[in-house]
């Protein structure tokens, strides 16, 4: 059994982290660390373990083998490195850091201390987006010529923790949403990206919207809209040389259209579930905002800490902080900024 601690304890560990830990197999969770008392309140009733006020005594414990990392974006590295010098596997939720500077430190610490540390790209585990992608792969749509995308989560700047507010303490649509579609478009067309141009907004909060473009390696055009003062969406349309294929994070299936056989015109296809979309479909009926990337994900790292997996790694984690620096120096140009390969 691999022992887990969770350093961060507020939303995101709260509703997904500290539930998915405790069942999941090959693991148990041993405890957690916040230095927020509400948030450590909140643990404790939940998950019925030691919450710690300083990762520092978390790290301590015997019996903790690995941690999750959930706590804010301009910490993680820190986190993170605390945890290799520990002698801790690590699961960092995205973004790795809040620049490449600081993700470089971690890149150099998981290499001195021999650890391992896996980014929670989670969307990469979505049964639906696994659905999406082997079909992309076996050309049901064929060759990619373009895409565009959209992820929107709004939120009141009142309502957004003070560090999500501010760039410098790693908020911002880009770090917090970009990143997701950024390991997306790699991930998905199995290419790299070359260039990007941006527009960016700070209408309320910093970078509370963003216009991305990005042009892949392959030459493959992705558009993007990402903004916390737009309405909940989050999908991916490619549009390929014999049919459009969307995948959208709050739609149980995905759509495929294609030529109409007679006529001018198009048609929808039905694409029948995966096992793990019928799957998926059940846990709806009772929950039906039900996401099970996050537990999938993290099962995966447990797999992955005793062989039986694979997970995303520090180098995507770095070449979409590498993307996002990039797209910062687009909008203060003006110009599209380009990636030099191997430059990650």
């Amino acid at each position: 059994m691999i022992g887990l601690g969770v350093i961060g304890c507020g939303t995101i560990a709260y509703w997904s982290h500290l539930r998915i830990a405790r069942g999941l197999r090959g693991a148990r969770l041993v405890a957690a660390a916040d230095p927020d008392p509400a948030a450590r309140a909140r643990a404790e009733r939940l998950a019925k373990i030691p919450v710690h006020e300083s990762t520092e005594e978390l790290l301590a414990r015997p019996g903790i083998d690995a941690v999750i990392v959930s706590g804010p974006t301009h910490l993680h590295a820190d986190l993170v490195i605390s945890a290799c010098e520990a002698g801790k596997h690590v699961y960092v939720e995205e973004p790795l850091a809040s620049s490449t500077a600081d993700g470089s430190r971690v890149i150099e610490a998981a290499g001195r201390t021999g650890v391992t540390v896996s980014m929670g790209f989670n969307r990469r585990f979505h049964p639906l987006f696994e659905q999406a992608r082997q079909m992309l792969v076996d050309g049901r749509i064929g060759t990619v010529r373009a895409v565009q995308t959209t992820f929107c989560e709004p939120a009141a700047a009142g309502a957004m923790p003070e560090w999500k507010r501010r760039r410098a303490t790693g908020g911002g649509v880009l770090l917090d949403l970009a990143s997701h579609h950024i390991d997306l478009m790699r991930w998905f067309l199995d290419d790299e990206i070359a260039s990007v141009h941006a527009t960016l907004q700070s209408e309320i909060t910093d970078q509370d919207s963003a216009q991305v473009e990005l042009s892949m390696r392959g030459g493959v055009e992705v558009q993007s809209w990402f903004s916390c003062r737009s309405a909940l969406s989050d999908w991916i349309e490619f549009a390929g040389e014999r049919g459009t294929l969307r995948v959208d994070r709050h739609r149980p299936r995905l759509s495929l259209r294609v030529s109409r056989r007679f006529g001018y015109g198009v048609r929808s296809v039905p694409v029948p579930p995966t096992a793990a979309v019928a799957a998926w479909w059940g846990e709806r009926v009772m929950r039906p905002s039900a996401d099970p990337s996050y537990r999938r994900s993290l099962a995966a790292f447990v797999g992955l800490l005793r062989g039986e997996a694979v997970m995303p790694t520090l180098v995507d984690g770095m070449r979409a902080l590498a993307i996002i620096e990039a797209a910062e120096e687009s909008d203060r140009s003006g110009a599209s900024v380009a990636v030099p390969a191997g430059s990650h």
